[in-house]
């Protein structure tokens, strides 16, 4: 906990804010896998969700209850690069299927926990994937993204316009002042007496 009256520069500011909103996060998220995988494992205990995840058994296992069960193969070690590569092979995986390359983390961000809120960010960009297969299965975790809509038709031209006639109120044109009417002349002089 960081004293009130400590000063901090903004990488460490942008940090703990990254912090904060990851520890609001993995309680939903930890829920959202119980309802995927139909257990009480992650929620019912205190183990942080990077603990859980950072093997990446649990991310290729997230992949293979959605899509089916030999869609990853991965191997569960306690080498190093093992981890790393199931991490990396859910990561591809999701790409592939639409996530957004700015909403995935590195397997860095994980593994040794340099960005848990990224993490959370890619977890919750996946479920809005997956959520578009089965919405009764896989609910959505944070907010619904808004989709594009097609602009409004624009109405077709009267018909007293359309044989290349144009209208001054069409254009903008409302009959106002302009240089012309008001005899303006750049650079020399106006009379705004009214005298003519």
């Amino acid at each position: 906990m960081q004293d009130k009256d400590q000063v901090t520069n903004l990488d460490q500011d942008l940090k703990s804010s990254r912090f904060d909103k990851y520890n609001k996060l993995q309680n939903e998220i930890k829920q959202w896998f119980d309802m995927i995988f139909q257990t009480n494992q992650f929620s019912k205990n205190d183990t942080d969700l990077i603990e859980y995840l950072k093997d990446g058994v649990i991310l290729c296992d997230l992949i293979n209850q959605v899509y089916g069960s030999n869609t990853i193969k991965y191997k569960q070690s306690k080498l190093a690069f093992v981890q790393m590569e199931n991490i990396e092979f859910f990561l591809n995986f999701i790409k592939s299927k639409g996530v957004p390359e700015s909403e995935l983390f590195q397997t860095v961000d994980l593994y040794e926990s340099k960005d848990p809120y990224q993490v959370t960010q890619t977890i919750q960009s996946f479920s809005r994937i997956i959520n578009k297969i089965d919405p009764t299965k896989y609910p959505l975790i944070g907010p619904v993204i808004s989709t594009k809509r097609e602009r409004p038709k624009i109405p077709s031209k009267p018909k007293h316009l359309e044989n290349g006639m144009w209208s001054t109120t069409e254009y903008g044109y409302m009959g106002g002042s302009n240089q012309n009417t008001e005899r303006v002349v750049f650079g020399g002089r106006r009379d705004i007496t009214g005298r003519k």
